[in-house]
């Protein structure tokens, strides 16, 4: 055991390789070509919002127009000032009528949520059932409103699927669906939910719809490896009951042979792909979640590569939060890779293209600790990380400093188990209540971003990058209550209302640290790294070994990490 974890600690480093930092990572960012509309839209304007919808309806740009029509009609869940402004001017107009089909259907499934129809309570149940039905004239007036767009039918057959329609109404608008577009992905992921055994299908019939789907697509159509989404969903239902039922004799759905054939037809289809190209970027993450689940680790982290910043809420969102979940399994897969390797083996090295986003770069980050220096540093003992410590009131600022290993030398950054983020030191410090940990981040471009670590976990994270990246009302609000107690003061409707302003990210930073009562961040921030350097009294935490570490833990000395002398003084 112990020399697993010596191999893991030793070759854990050479796993990461091409992989973007774990604050970089945006589940289902939008596409650039949408922002404009989607930041108007939260202001209370349509007019971006009808402009763009018009364009992907005349160019038939239908991934777009869905993607699009789905995130205008999150948005209008919450407010739905605009859209009705926009009816009320242009009634008749098509676009219009499908972001309200699909607001009426957002809204119907918010109150549901996504649990099991058995963990569904009844009252809720039956406002679900009042909801859809409110919503059918809605989606009649959108498809009749726009002939040719599979659109609107993707909000008949989501439809179909909560109000539990006869089969035949279900093929019936599955079939004008693929009329209108053939080969629309997102067409084919209703179609793989209703047939899911799960729904109101068979493991067997969802996979052979999903094999004569990706048998009839283009070379170059995500649709050609849709089975890799239909292995998610057996590996979902499998991992439990099923499993139990193959204990007892009974065959499984897929065998090793045919898992291997879909995993390959998808591997195929993403290596044909640029790094982070957004038309891969749902068949990459359920070919990630595949490839971790066979064990397959240095092929997962190669599509991880592939992935690069763009997480998708599908599949991770069966595990835990999309974001957790996506960490969890891409620190998984490098650190049983690393076990893996012989001591004196190497890690693989990548056999994909990495993105040009992944750029080693030194970190810009502050953590505030809510403790003295002193005690910081005893809690780091057991880490592995080298950070500078300094008092800041009854905080404790943080940052990423040097490692001194090589002498004469400017040591690389110090890193426990991919430790490449002050988050991620934090969890692994920090675990006590009392401890509970903010962290600031500069991240590429303009972006800043607030992460809030507790009891050795991430409970929030919130990034401001401009238009096109608000949280929803409700997220806004969760996430400022988690900000507010972990500060210890701060009004959370003012701090819900920062992080739901799109305007200029560092300025909003700030603004949320001050209504916080948190010290200002240290001047030069996101300018340059080690900006605690010239801070008085601050000292450096250099990394343990292990043994060393432990050893100094155990120590009866108040203060097992006397001040350090710092490069050039």
């Amino acid at each position: 055991m112990f020399g697993k974890a010596a191999r893991m600690v030793r070759h854990l480093d050479a796993t990461g390789v091409g992989l973007p930092p774990d604050h970089t990572i945006a589940v289902d960012a939008p596409d650039a070509h949408a922002t404009d509309a989607l930041t108007a839209a939260r202001r209370g304007a349509y007019a971006p919002a009808r402009a763009l919808l018009a364009v992907t309806r005349e160019k038939a740009n239908w991934i777009l127009r869905d993607e699009s029509v789905r995130a205008l009609a999150e948005i209008a869940v919450d407010d739905a000032a605009w859209l009705n402004a926009w009816q009320a001017k242009s009634p008749d107009d098509p676009d219009a009528l499908v972001v309200e089909a699909f607001r009426r259907i957002a809204e119907a499934w918010k109150v549901r949520t996504s649990a099991y129809g058995k963990d569904v309570a009844p009252d809720q149940f039956r406002a679900f059932l009042a909801l859809l039905n409110d919503a059918l004239p809605a989606i009649e007036a959108a498809v009749a409103a726009s002939p040719g767009d599979p659109v609107p039918w993707s909000a008949a057959l989501t439809h179909c699927r909560g109000a539990q329609a006869p089969r035949d109404i279900f093929d019936d608008c599955l079939l004008h669906a693929l009329t209108c577009g053939p080969h629309h992905l997102p067409t084919h992921l209703q179609a793989v939910q209703f047939l899911a055994a799960k729904w109101y299908g068979s493991h067997k019939e969802m996979l052979d719809y999903a094999a004569r789907a990706a048998t009839d697509a283009p070379q170059n159509s995500p649709v050609r490896a849709l089975e890799v989404v239909a292995l998610t969903e057996v590996d979902i239902e499998t991992d439990g009951r099923d499993r139990r039922s193959r204990k007892n004799g009974s065959e499984a759905p897929l065998n090793a042979d045919q898992i291997d054939k879909i995993i390959a037809t998808a591997q195929t289809y993403s290596t044909s792909r640029p790094p982070e190209d957004h038309d891969a970027r749902l068949i990459r993450n359920h070919l990630a979640w595949a490839l971790n689940r066979q064990e397959r680790w240095a092929e997962s982290l190669d599509v991880y590569r592939s992935i690069g910043r763009y997480a998708t809420s599908s599949p991770w969102q069966y595990a835990a939060s999309p974001l957790q979940a996506f960490l969890h399994f891409r620190d998984h897969a490098r650190s049983q890779l690393a076990a893996s390797i012989p001591r004196n083996g190497t890690v693989p090295a990548p056999t994909v293209p990495v993105p040009e986003s992944v750029e080693p770069r030194a970190a810009k980050e502050i953590a505030y600790v809510p403790t003295s220096p002193q005690r910081a540093s005893q809690e780091l003992l057991l880490c592995g990380a080298t950070v500078r410590l300094a008092p800041a009131g009854r905080w404790t600022l943080m940052e990423a400093a040097p490692s001194q290993e090589t002498p004469g030398k400017r040591g690389r950054r110090a890193t426990l188990l991919r430790l490449d983020g002050l988050a991620k030191v934090a969890e692994t410090a920090f675990n006590a209540p009392q401890l509970t940990t903010l962290v600031a981040h500069c991240e590429g471009g303009d972006a800043r971003a607030l992460t809030v670590v507790r009891e050795g976990r991430t409970a929030a994270r919130h990034r401001w990058a401009g238009p096109g990246t608000t949280p929803s009302q409700e997220t806004a609000q969760q996430h400022a209550e988690l900000f507010v107690a972990a500060a210890g003061s701060g009004d959370a409707r003012e701090v819900a209302r920062l992080l739901r302003d799109p305007g200029e990210p560092s300025e909003l930073l700030t603004r949320t640290l001050a209504t916080l009562g948190l010290p200002p961040l240290p001047i030069g921030f996101g300018e340059r790294a080690e900006v605690l350097a010239d801070a008085q009294r601050a000292t450096v935490h250099q990394a343990r070994s292990l043994w060393q570490g432990m050893k100094d833990f155990m120590s009866d000395d108040t203060d097992p990490n006397p001040p350090l002398q710092l490069d050039g003084q």
